[in-house]
């Protein structure tokens, strides 16, 4: 079986290390970058960018074996082929449940694998449009943009191939809209342990121990004459104030 590593990320005219510090000091969402990228490509959904283009060349009737990784910063990705179906088989150095889907979510700096089957009867140019894009889950400003590449058949067609360069052009058709959170959801729910007497999944039974885990976030005042653009004028920062203190449990937690 024949493997692709397929990296979704971002092109970035400032320095991604600056952004997450300015971020930082502004309580800001992070600027929005220039365009997201298939394997560092954008694809020609971009101005100046037809040339630009991942194009992976398959033969019709092979299963390919795609490690799709998210290399974005912030952003979870959508990730989808044209006209055919992907085969979930592991995330993260996991094996899963195997399950079919038309497109996957990817989180930054997850890994997910996938079976794609070359199954379908493609067109004179032998391409099919493979596609990413952002799920929203955040009311920052995020690129609202869709980088493209080609899932090109062997041997098919004539070899000549005009990218197209405007979107109606192209077919998106598994790739869900940025706000499908029915979709992000169902996807999630999928994912299951492989379970199987080879690689069984041995869950503890008997509880001994029970742990209580809070995570917070605190609202600190913009320092004196410097405009905050974070939550209501505030910056977000990680853990608890320095002159913080918890609240007592309330009466009704189980006792440990």
């Amino acid at each position: 079986m024949l493997a692709l590593s397929v990296s979704t990320g971002e092109w970035w005219n400032e320095n991604p290390d600056e952004v997450e510090i300015d971020m930082m000091k502004t309580g800001a969402g992070p600027v929005i970058s220039q365009a997201y990228t298939i394997n560092g490509l954008p694809g020609p959904l971009f101005p100046c960018s037809t040339k630009d283009t991942f194009i992976y060349t398959v033969e019709p009737g092979k299963t390919y074996l795609l490690r799709i990784i998210n290399a974005a910063l912030n952003d979870e990705l959508f990730f989808s082929v044209s006209r055919h179906m992907l085969t979930v088989v592991e995330t993260d150095a996991v094996y899963t449940k195997p399950f079919k889907t038309k497109a996957v979510m990817v989180a930054p700096g997850q890994t997910t694998t996938v079976l794609l089957t070359a199954d379908q009867v493609p067109d004179s140019t032998g391409m099919f449009v493979m596609a990413a894009r952002a799920y929203l889950t955040s009311v920052f400003p995020f690129n609202n943009s869709t980088t493209t590449g080609y899932l090109r058949y062997k041997n098919i067609g004539t070899g000549k191939f005009n990218i197209p360069a405007t979107p109606t052009s192209l077919q998106l058709d598994n790739l869900p809209a940025m706000e499908d959170h029915k979709f992000a959801t169902q996807f999630a729910f999928k994912l299951r342990s492989l379970a199987t007497p080879r690689y069984p999944c041995r869950v503890p039974k008997t509880i001994d121990k029970r742990i209580v885990t809070t995570i917070g976030l605190q609202l600190q005042d913009c320092p004196a004459n410097k405009p905050c653009k974070g939550f209501n004028g505030f910056i977000v920062k990680d853990g608890p104030h320095p002159s913080q203190s918890l609240l007592p449990p309330p009466d009704d937690l189980p006792s440990c």
